[in-house]
């Protein structure tokens, strides 16, 4: 994949993710691979995201969003806020297939909420 089609900021809104072990030999988790780790309450494209970008100095089109959430729709919310975050909805979990997939749609540069859904593997 070209260095262009990569994005410079992946966000994950799956705190249950971080405690999930990625090496139990060495006891690494999840947030143990994370350089910049946010609890941030309130809306997403309002406050959030605005921070972030504030914070890493990355521009919204490079970043990539995935979000879990089922009680309200912080890709919309971020989409509408931040125009060109490219977000993928994960409402059971952010598997492998989704993963690759938002990573594919990112790098065919589409933005704002992506149907990533479509082309991954259930």
């Amino acid at each position: 994949m070209p260095t262009a089609a990569v994005p410079k900021l992946i966000v994950f809104d799956l705190d249950a993710c971080l405690k999930l072990p990625v090496s139990p030999e060495r006891g690494e988790t999840v947030a143990d691979l994370v350089d910049h780790r946010q609890i941030y309450p309130g809306s997403k494209g309002r406050q959030h995201f605005p921070a972030l970008q504030r914070e890493t100095g990355v521009p919204f089109d490079q970043m990539l969003f995935f979000d879990d959430c089922t009680y309200g729709d912080n890709c919309g919310d971020v989409a509408r806020s931040c125009p060109g975050v490219a977000c993928v909805r994960t409402p059971h979990g952010l598997t492998e297939a989704l993963f690759d997939a938002g990573l594919a749609a990112f790098a065919r540069g589409e933005r704002g909420v992506l149907d990533a859904g479509k082309d991954a593997v259930k």
